[in-house]
């Protein structure tokens, strides 16, 4: 074990632990302890069934709820500390907005008509937009991250994977979760779950959830931080079974989020007397003098209904989900202490989607899982004063999906899938001359006697995407070569103001192969590790330009130092992505558990067409690190008339490529594009004690606990300005909880 431990590179590492056979996987059962080092089975859906993750012939990480609470894993956004080749983080210029980058596949903008690369799933109900994808993960039940396209299963907009988050549901008999955590920056977040039976067939569950904050980030314009987060959350779900075979869930989350987001930095056009960049970067990221805050606020409520029935070596399940919420986002100072390009927002966004399901329960050797969808996703969007524009956008989809397994031999099977795809968009769009001399007004205030564009896209198209999987079983594990394809929608920009810029895109399509390997060399190990090429086509890419640009031809070098641009998603590039990833965990006695999680990822554009020139060579892939590793362990002991669980995590990200125009990238003219790798070291204690009545947990933990101040996380170039969002790095906390 020394010896391991002393290897200098996480390659090493890897490589060590292959060769020695100390090897494992992702998740331990809460009672691994009592089976004598026995890695206990973790049961994913990753096929949209329940099966052993080590049977599963699909890239996938599986969290389990002491995982996520003792590795600090408090947000969505500290998922990617523990799984290979993926990056979050939170855009703070939309409300609870979710950055999702895995295998170099990524998605960094707000607006609802442009779809996401990763989905989003909470229960059963994928987001089609990734706003409020930024959530807390108390209460949830499991975790899975699926890499690679999921377009058979999952459908569309899963071109780089699949974040599934399932909470827990109502058990029908009393009992409570209740828990405080307190923090840095004067941070309060109080949760509970209360559950209660209905009947002898039925329970209730009452779930809630506040957290407040201040900012990370100290401003030097008020001297004073601002004030962060102020988000609540509540919840009702019920489970009641009609019958032996019938069951229904129903759960109804309202929210409100109210959150002045960390001040940024602006890193040009203005000089540093405005911008404060050099001094924050000289003092480690902590400072901005940011004159007005960001705001983003978001309030609504979801609706999620699940019934299942069971039929002989069969079960039926609907999902139905209901998303409806409100936006609104006021930003005038983009990290300087200067007024500069306000943007005021507000939207409204609905989606209600259907699925039916039918999968098959039996132990024999075909098995398959085959459904409907539906989705219906409406949204409306006004915003001004510098750019004034008002958009209607309608979405609508729909698709048949199957797939299929069977044991031809004693240790060979083959799984084939389809689904088709048919989806239809439309959009209004309204756009007006800049207002002057009005900060606060927004574009729908504007007289309509001066509409400088009205423009009446549609986009329409089918799609089908294809799995083919050979998995080969032997006695300590099993290995699959698999191919797979996916697309994520076409349609429209809604931010744009000229016909150009609002004019359709195409959909984008991935072709992936994929080899794995998934072993138990022993009762205590696991190994697996997985090989992965993707090439992509028709990829759809941000491109912006200054207002001066004769494509843009909204004016030229006043209306460049105003901070006006054009902005457009084309069709304009090829790219390729292969990449290994590595997953183990060794217990080597009952109360210790060591995992080791590692991904490399080699990316490139093969081709990048800007007005018919090949700008390839100059482009890099967004969010896309080459090396992401996590080195990770946990020690039980009984102690102080309890069990005390010490647990460390160590993560790495490697440099990544940030947002920014690449078509007209000049690096003699234009800022950094890039964010250096950093590396964060986790701890926490954990203290459990059983009373007559319950649980009492006592946490004290600490994050990046190695590296004070913050660190630049995004990077946004319009063209014209760009500016810097900050993470926060050490910070320490305390939570205590009682359950029952």
């Amino acid at each position: 074990m020394r010896d391991i431990l002393s290897c200098k590179s996480p390659i090493a590492l890897a490589i060590t632990i292959a060769a020695t056979g100390t090897v494992c996987s992702v998740t331990i059962a809460p009672n691994a302890q009592a089976q004598e080092s026995l890695i206990e089975e973790v049961v994913v859906t990753a096929r949209k069934r329940q099966e052993s993750l080590q049977d599963v012939p699909v890239a996938v990480t599986a969290l389990t709820p002491n995982q996520l609470e003792r590795g600090s894993i408090q947000r969505t956004t500290d998922i990617d500390k523990m799984v290979p080749n993926v990056e979050l983080h939170e855009t703070y210029i939309g409300s609870e907005s979710l950055s999702a980058t895995i295998r170099g596949i990524g998605f960094d903008d707000i607006e609802k008509s442009l779809e996401p690369t990763v989905g989003v799933a909470v229960d059963g109900v994928f987001m089609a937009s990734n706003s409020g994808a930024v959530f807390d993960m108390f209460d949830v039940e499991s975790v899975e991250v699926l890499r690679g396209p999921q377009g058979t299963l999952f459908g569309r907009n899963t071109i780089g994977g699949v974040i599934n988050v399932t909470r827990t549901k109502p058990t029908g008999e009393w009992g409570a979760k209740l828990q405080g955590t307190f923090g840095d920056q004067d941070m309060t977040d109080i949760k509970g779950v209360v559950n209660m039976p209905l009947g002898d067939r039925g329970g209730l569950k009452l779930a809630f959830k506040n957290i407040q904050s201040d900012s990370h980030v100290y401003n030097t314009t008020l001297q004073d931080r601002r004030d962060f987060r102020d988000s609540t959350t509540i919840s009702a779900s019920v489970r009641f079974d009609i019958s032996d075979d019938t069951s229904v869930l129903l759960t109804y989350d309202d929210y409100d989020h109210d959150t002045i987001a960390p001040d940024n930095l602006m890193v040009g056009p203005f000089p540093e007397a405005l911008t404060g960049y050099e001094t924050s970067q000289s003092n480690d990221w902590k400072t901005s003098p940011q004159l007005n805050p960001l705001e983003a606020y978001m309030w609504g409520n979801n609706t999620t209904l699940v019934i299942t029935h069971n039929l002989s070596a069969h079960q039926l399940k609907y999902t139905m989900g209901i998303m409806d919420y409100e936006e609104e986002v006021h930003e005038s100072s983009w990290g300087s202490s200067t007024i500069f390009f306000p943007v005021n927002r507000f939207q409204d966004f609905k989606q209600t989607s259907h699925e039916l399901q039918l999968s098959s329960t039996s132990d024999g050797p075909l098995s398959y899982v085959a459904g409907l969808y539906y989705l219906e996703a409406d949204s409306f969007i006004t915003s001004g004063p510098i750019q004034p524009f008002t958009v209607n956008h309608e979405a609508e989809a729909q698709a048949l999906y199957g797939e299929l397994t069977y044991d031809f031999a004693n240790d060979w099977s083959v799984t084939l899938g389809a689904r088709y795809t048919d989806e239809d968009k439309k959009m209004e769009s309204y756009s007006w001359p800049p207002v002057v001399g009005d900060a606060d007004r927004i574009a729908n205030n504007t007289d309509p006697s001066v509409l400088q564009m009205y423009a009446t896209p549609s986009f329409s198209d089918d799609n089908i995407t294809y799995r083919a999987v050979l998995q080969k079983e032997f006695s300590k594990g099993m290995g699959y070569v698999s191919y797979s394809t996916g697309f994520r929608s076409g349609g429209f920009f809604n931010r744009g103001t000229t016909p150009s810029e609002v004019a359709p895109y195409q959909s984008e399509d991935v072709e992936s192969i994929e080899i794995g390997l998934r072993t138990n060399p022993t009762e205590n190990t696991q190994f697996n590790i997985t090989y992965f090429n993707a090439d992509y086509t028709d990829m759809q890419l941000n491109v912006v330009t200054p207002a001066s640009f004769p494509e843009c031809g909204k004016g030229g070098a006043e209306e460049d130092a105003a901070g006006i641009t054009c902005s457009y998603i084309k069709n304009v590039g090829e790219t390729s992505q292969d990449g290994v990833e590595i997953e183990a965990v060794w217990m080597p006695s009952a109360a210790t558990t060591l995992r080791l999680s590692l991904g490399t990822l080699d990316t490139s554009f093969d081709t990048y067409d800007y007005n018919g020139v090949d700008v390839s060579g100059n482009a890099n892939m967004l969010y896309a690190p080459e090396l992401t590793y996590s080195i990770s362990g946990e020690q039980r002991t009984q102690m102080l008339g309890g069990e005390v669980i010490f647990a460390a995590n160590f993560s790495f990200q490697d440099e990544v490529y940030t947002q920014t125009p690449w078509a007209i990238y000049d690096p003699a003219t234009f800022p950094r594009v890039t964010i250096p790798s950093w590396e964060a070291l986790d701890i926490s204690a954990t203290y459990l004690r059983d009373t007559e009545n319950g649980t009492f947990k006592f946490i004290v933990y600490g994050t990046d606990v190695l590296e004070d101040g913050n660190r630049e996380q995004r990077r946004f170039t319009t063209g014209s300005f760009t500016w810097t969002e900050l993470a926060p790095r050490q910070q320490f906390g305390v939570t205590i909880g009682y359950e029952f």
